[in-house]
């Protein structure tokens, strides 16, 4: 057993002293020769090290939760709007489970269960999406109100944008499940080239949105004053809810550039710290832009008011219609 043990150790430290060892270390620590008696720390292994900082997450998730289901419910009223709140409350689900079993799986010695690592690892890798789709559709419905998109051209460009993230969105989770559950831990993703092609398509795809988003944002911001479909008195918020997504957008960009170059150098910026710096605040930094529905508001308030206007161009129409009918003069027969 202590003869075990030292190897162990020794195999912990090759991990962080030798990365091309990493995978040989993981078949050590996994190996069906160690004995029952022994178990492996799985989340010490990957340097997941802070309980505490998991609860407190996982406390601020459910704070931020409910503040989505509220606007979801009460405050939102155009379909738009109501789509945003549910993706951001998708987003706050699986951030609050994973949080949940990360702190749990740091608590005593429940390190150990495999299944428990697993879950928190896989949540933790695709948590994120559903933000992605919220900086896409949000320019997509200010570029349909800049530039004045007609219903078909709307639903159209709506479809794609789902299409793609679907598409990007799958690739990614598949490649979380198959190398989370079916490689040796510890191993280097640039090893399998199959889950090599999944990572890359999906998180290269989830970047193209991720621009889109910034490029968009900014065109619309710089096209509203110019196109006039934005009626004047909802400009300037417009506007500032353009800027937003741009910010969100650069926080993604963060986020996204963290995470691909940890997935290309897997042995390098593995300290937890890094993690929620580079990682979890820019998410977190994103969503608190919704925790209030004041900067959403202004799609619901555009439609209403557009709406309104329609109406009262229709009456209008109407009126004139029977004051015609009203004026004309009935010829008396001969």
């Amino acid at each position: 057993m202590d003869s075990i043990t030292t190897a162990l150790s020794t195999a912990t430290a090759t991990i962080a002293a030798a990365p091309e060892q990493a995978t040989i270390t993981a078949q050590i620590a996994t190996s069906t020769a160690i004995p029952s008696g022994y178990s492996v720390n799985y989340p010490h292994f990957v340097k997941w090290s802070s309980a505490p900082a998991a609860y407190v997450f996982a406390i601020l998730t459910a704070l931020i939760t409910i503040c989505m289901f509220r606007n979801l419910v009460t405050k939102a009223k155009a379909r738009h709007t109501k789509m945003i709140y549910l993706y951001l409350f998708i987003w706050g689900l699986f951030r609050f489970v994973s949080f949940i079993l990360r702190g749990y799986i740091l608590t005593d010695n429940n390190g150990t269960q495999w299944s428990v690592y697993v879950a928190a690892s896989i949540l933790s890798s695709v948590g994120f999406m559903p933000l992605c789709e919220v900086m896409a559709f949000c320019t997509l419905e200010g570029s349909s109100l800049a530039f004045g998109f007609t219903t078909r051209q709307n639903k159209m460009y709506d479809l794609l944008i789902k299409f793609l993230f679907a598409t990007f969105g799958t690739t990614v989770t598949a490649f979380a499940i198959d190398f989370t559950c079916n490689k040796p831990f510890g191993s280097n993703p640039k090893d399998y080239h199959g889950d090599l092609a999944l990572r890359e398509f999906g998180f290269d795809g989830l970047i193209l949105l991720t621009v889109y988003a910034l490029v968009g944002s900014l065109r619309n911001y710089l096209a509203v004053a110019t196109t006039g479909k934005v009626p004047g008195a909802f400009v300037g918020r417009y506007r500032m809810m353009m800027g937003v997504i741009v910010f969100q957008a650069m926080l993604m960009i963060i986020k996204l550039t963290y995470t691909v170059y940890r997935a290309w150098n897997p042995y390098e910026l593995r300290d937890e710290g890094v993690w929620y710096i580079l990682s979890i605040f820019p998410e977190y930094i994103f969503v608190f832009f919704y925790v209030n529905h004041h900067f959403l508001k202004v799609y619901d308030d555009i439609e209403e008011h557009t709406k309104k206007a329609g109406d009262k161009e229709s009456l209008e129409s109407i009126g004139m219609d029977v004051k015609a009918e009203e004026g004309k003069v009935e010829t008396p027969s001969v």
